[in-house]
């Protein structure tokens, strides 16, 4: 297919893009401790550049170092002393045919006091985030302006590093869209109050920076046009209709374009999309916008593919694709679009685990984001071009799983011999359980990615083997590499437990044992359990969820968790949480409830046992007498999610001498 219209030029406010394809700002933690753009932020935007996008909007970018931290590394404009790194990014990246901008950034309520000085975070009010839910400051008037100075300078500093402009970051709950939404902003100064009010902190600041950089200077806004809140049982937020009546008023003010997106940390499945949603989910919001303004549209709506790009440019929704995830998942998107090679893209299987690790990892500056499909994200700079030192020497990789085929394609990229033996009649492991659930078909693409790779690279995969000693023996391996997996948790102390109406995940999901219209009851409620509660429900089963812990999905990542409950709202769930399963008997289950030790015991056809997998090491001290160089990676070695197993692989491959 070709994409005639991705690949078309494009003007924004005269500065011209090779392409319609604009890499939008996406927190990675690469910057330097002193927040410069150092090698590993720069070979990382250097790589995306390569890859063929026609703009680069930097991740971002605060412009306050004393109240507006967002993440430990994090890139800032805040000071003179940094523009000579910025200015040596934007010069590399120019050289590539790249315009490039910063996104000026304050995060307002949605942060942490721990890294902001330990005091009361600045906001339009006091209401702290629901999710963050940190003391939080109503800034006062002189404050305020302060802070509009402070976004002035961060965009005269990116003026005199050569970016080519601005985007101010106006949406998903930060300080700029803290001030636009009714919810956040109840000040009683010039502020506050009226539309006109809420609007002016960013009319004061888009004014500035004009009047500072003068016309030639593009600023545009990413904006959150719908705060999606009704859900949450909220009503006076920035709806759509007033998201529109802003984004009118941002184009009176002259701004170059309009970064269109929705939700707050209060929606957040809204504006970072979990892996149930399909491309395009943004779409409706979207037209409202593009049918009320005439402004240059830049969007992001879940794609993942470039037909769907394509599509949204042919609908005359945007002028812009953003690429977020996408790119980061595979920084070659572009170009592999172009050379007709689709099938080669690391398709984004919107796992969230970038999300996830910005919050466990680089908000605290423990280190930079981690793609779940991209063991190289972030960290092109400690893994450049892969050694070509293989030599032909045969490496044999047990398992055809994640693991398993990842190993395969970097030790095949490295000229080794990889040799891959599955016992199973196809390959993908725990993905053809995992892809079971609802709406969880992008999980497959893991999948199709690694076997094509192989299949370019002339990897054979060797299905039903059964990888004995001796087969394995017989290929006088140079190394072995054990992605064996791991198998379902059967607690064998609980009396009952092998009756034949006990099954696991893995039985129920494969469709080896079908369920319907049975009263089931599920133990475990992590995010596997949360996922199989739905494919059970849609069966029409009657469930009941049994979990030790004091709550239903303790310990699931908050937007899987939040996902899955909103799927599972139109069912009626019995939860148990707190309560201990003690025996299982033909027709019902024995249960403590742990908070009062009472015994009571629940009616059931059928119990599905979601409480863990434990890894298969069975073949790991007979390889280690076979071979000195044996290794084990994902699930076999410590059982996990993908990311791991991607990981694992990687990692063992890439460091193999």
């Amino acid at each position: 297919m070709t994409y005639s219209k991705l690949f078309e030029p494009g003007q924004i406010a005269g500065i011209s893009l090779k392409n319609r394809m604009v890499m939008v700002s996406l927190a990675t933690g690469t910057a330097e401790k002193d927040q410069s753009i150092g090698n590993e932020f720069l070979t990382y935007l250097q790589e995306r550049a390569d890859g063929g996008v026609g703009l680069i909007i930097l991740e971002n970018t605060r412009v306050d170092d004393t109240h507006g931290i967002a993440a430990q590394r994090q890139a800032s404009v805040a000071r003179d002393d940094l523009i000579p790194s910025l200015k040596h990014a934007v010069d590399a990246l120019h050289a590539k045919g790249v315009k490039v901008m910063t996104q000026l950034h304050h995060p307002g309520r949605e942060t942490f006091i721990n890294i902001n000085g330990n005091q009361p975070l600045w906001s339009s009010g006091s209401k702290p985030c629901g999710v963050c839910q940190q003391e939080t400051h109503e800034m006062t008037t002189q404050e305020v302006e302060e802070v509009i100075q402070k976004f002035i300078a961060g965009a005269v500093r990116s003026q005199k590093a050569g970016f080519d402009g601005v985007e101010l970051h106006g949406a998903h709950g930060y300080l700029i869209s803290q001030f636009l939404s009714p919810y956040t902003n109840q000040r009683t100064d010039r502020f506050g109050g009226s539309f006109e009010g809420r609007f002016e902190f960013l009319k004061e600041i888009i004014e500035g920076i004009q009047k500072a950089c003068g016309p030639d200077f593009p600023v545009g806004v990413r904006l959150t046009v719908d705060e999606l809140l009704e859900p949450n049982g909220i009503k006076d937020y920035l709806t759509l209709a007033e998201g529109l009546k802003v984004a009118q008023a941002l184009e009176k003010l002259g701004i170059a374009f309009l970064d269109v997106s929705n939700g707050i940390y209060e929606s957040f499945n809204s504006l970072s999309e979990p892996i149930t949603y399909p491309q395009g989910c943004r779409t409706e919001r979207i037209r409202v916008i593009r049918d009320g303004v005439k402004l240059p549209l830049i969007a992001v709506n879940m794609i993942k593919e470039p037909w769907f790009a394509e599509k949204m440019l042919e609908d005359n929704l945007v002028d812009f694709v953003g690429l977020g995830r996408a790119v980061l998942a595979d920084p070659e998107w572009p170009k592999k679009a172009f050379e007709g090679r689709e099938a080669e893209i690391n398709r984004c299987i919107s796992c969230n685990f970038c999300f996830e690790t910005l919050v466990s990892d680089t908000i605290p500056g423990k280190g930079p984001i981690k793609c779940a499909v991209n063991a190289r994200a972030c960290r092109e700079y400690f893994y450049p071009d892969y050694p070509k030192d293989g030599k032909g020497r045969t490496v044999v990789v047990v398992g055809a799983g994640v693991a398993g085929l990842e190993a395969a394609r970097v030790l095949a990229l490295r000229g080794f011999n990889p040799v891959v033996l599955e016992k199973e009649n196809q390959i993908g492991g725990q993905i053809n359980i995992a892809n079971k659930p609802p709406h969880k078909e992008k999980i497959n693409w893991i999948v199709d990615y690694e076997k094509h790779q192989l299949d370019l690279l002339n990897v054979t995969i060797q299905t039903n083997t059964i990888a004995t000693p001796d087969l394995i023996a017989s290929y006088q391996p140079y190394a072995v590499i054990l992605a064996t997996g791991a198998q379902p948790v059967r607690p064998d102390a609980i009396p009952g437990i092998h009756l034949p109406t006990v099954y696991t995940l893995d039985q129920v999901l494969s469709g080896a044992v079908v369920l319907k219209n049975k009263k089931v009851a599920l133990i475990g409620s992590g995010s596997s359990g949360l996922e199989t509660a739905e494919f059970l429900c849609e069966n029409g089963n009657q469930l009941t969820f049994v979990e030790m812990q004091e709550t239903i999905g303790k310990g699931v990542y908050v937007q899987h968790y939040l996902d899955a409950m909103d799927k599972l709202k139109p069912y009626t769930i019995r939860n148990l949480p707190f309560h201990q399963l003690k025996e299982i008997r033909e027709n019902e289950i024995v249960l403590e409830n742990l908070a009062t030790r009472q015994i009571e015991t629940c009616p059931t056809d059928a119990v599905v046992l979601a409480v863990g997998v434990k890894p298969v090491q069975t073949l790991l001290k007979a390889c280690e007498s076979i071979c000195p160089k044996t290794f084990i990676i994902g699930d076999a070695a410590h059982p996990g999610r993908i990311e791991s197993a991607v990981r694992t692989a990687f990692e063992t491959a890439y460091a193999l001498k």
